[in-house]
């Protein structure tokens, strides 16, 4: 039987630092007696630190590599897959890295059911220097599910959403949905997730910790404000077109959700006044908020001291 081939592209700017450790995750993988090939690109944007130096260290164990500028991080992405035919697919940028036994464990899923065209596992929230801040696993099982930032995607404490570097997926899937959307800068990962649910594509999750996402300051996803922007914008087309499979009552408070979350962020510098103002007249327009323990929370941070969740609420 041919060998499953898996895939792996690493766009790459300015992170010499942290690169090394993430282009060996992805060789080490692929060590004596695994049941897989493997096929690595590293798209680099043109780095002006060492990155290339790094990068040479390694050439002969890659599938091939550049730096050269591009637009950015998702036409990078793109650039990669573009050259890509594995079988199974996966990105992980050049600040993250996976765990030992990660492919061969997404090989097993696969082979057991070649119909699953997405799988993930559990992914490691790490420190810059790597030590473990939390596990997170994804809860997420469905296409509204995942149109629902607010219950699952934006949790202020217990978010339940794919992190990036732990989710694979099949190259089926990946000839139905296309490309990365270079129009997005922040959440291009998220707008592919969510194409796929909508297309249907079947899920798997793996009891296994997968990867490590770094946090540290100089990561895009550190930029919130233009995060949640670019997560409503994508979400809202989904929210404002006729669709049986969401709920008209789930639709209503997502909508008026996103409304307000996106108003207090354009807002943010405004006085007390104006936003409380603005808080006003987004309850007006859709009632729903008052059932919702963020519309309260906005108001107490607006300046309402006094203003308490009322206790007959239902919490959402």
């Amino acid at each position: 039987m041919k060998r499953p081939l898996i895939s792996i592209v690493t766009p790459s700017f300015n992170q010499a630092g942290f690169l090394e450790q993430t282009i060996r995750s992805v060789l080490s993988q692929a060590g004596r007696g695994s049941r897989f090939d493997l096929q690595y690109f590293v798209i680099d944007g043109g780095s002006t630190d060492h990155t290339v130096d790094v990068i040479g260290r390694y050439e002969s164990e890659l599938a091939g590599w550049c730096s050269e500028p591009d637009r950015g991080q998702t036409h990078a992405i793109n650039k990669g897959f573009q050259r890509c035919d594995g079988d199974l697919l996966a990105y992980i940028n050049s600040d993250d890295y996976y765990l030992p036994g990660a492919f061969e464990a997404v090989v097993d899923a696969w082979e057991a059911d070649p119909q699953r065209d997405f799988i993930f596992g559990t992914c490691h929230h790490v420190d810059e220097a790597g030590e473990l801040i939390r596990p997170q696993t994804a809860t997420i099982t469905s296409f509204v599910e995942m149109l629902d930032l607010w219950q699952h995607w934006l949790r202020y404490f217990d978010n339940r959403n794919f992190v990036q570097p732990e989710v694979f997926w099949t190259r089926r899937l990946s000839r139905q949905l296309g490309g990365f959307n270079e129009s997005r800068h922040f959440a291009m990962d998220f707008d592919y997730w969510l194409r796929g649910f909508d297309a249907g594509m079947r899920i798997h999750q793996i009891d296994q910790p997968l990867s490590a996402f770094r946090i540290h300051g100089a990561q895009k996803t550190s930029q919130i404000d233009q995060t949640r922007l670019e997560l409503m914008a994508i979400v809202d087309p989904y929210l404002q077109r006729p669709d049986p499979r969401i709920d008209s009552q789930d639709r209503e408070r997502m909508i008026a959700l996103n409304a307000m979350e996106r108003a207090m962020i354009l807002q943010r510098e405004q006085s007390s006044t104006i936003k409380l103002r603005m808080l006003a007249k987004l309850a007006a327009k859709h009632p729903v908020l008052l059932q919702q323990r963020s519309y309260w929370r906005h108001l107490r941070r607006s300046g309402k001291r006094l203003v308490r969740w009322p206790a007959q609420r239902r919490a959402a």
